[in-house]
């Protein structure tokens, strides 16, 4: 392999990376949404953040991962915080 093969063969690893990174990104918003959805009801429109951070630590996700996760959907407009400590859908 020479090194023009090599160098090839990091860009394509470095690509692929980057997309198993963002293809995991989107799988833990989907998780987190579906998680608040769950907890969100007719009766209240807001949720409690503990409450939803129990839940997405039984299921698996970490609270750093759930901390970055819920900037990234404020970010991009599918949660607010009403108050503070409460998540409600937008």
């Amino acid at each position: 392999m020479d090194e023009a093969d090599f160098e090839d063969l990091m860009r394509i690893q470095r690509m692929m990376a980057g997309r198993i990174a963002s293809e995991t990104e989107t799988e833990s918003k989907i998780k987190l949404m579906s998680i608040i959805n769950d907890l969100v009801t007719d009766k209240n429109k807001k949720i409690h953040k503990e409450a939803m951070l129990v839940e997405a630590e039984a299921q698996g996700m970490t609270e750093a991962e759930v901390t970055r996760v819920l900037k990234s959907l404020k970010d991009d407009h599918f949660i607010i915080e009403p108050e503070e400590g409460f998540i409600k859908r937008v």
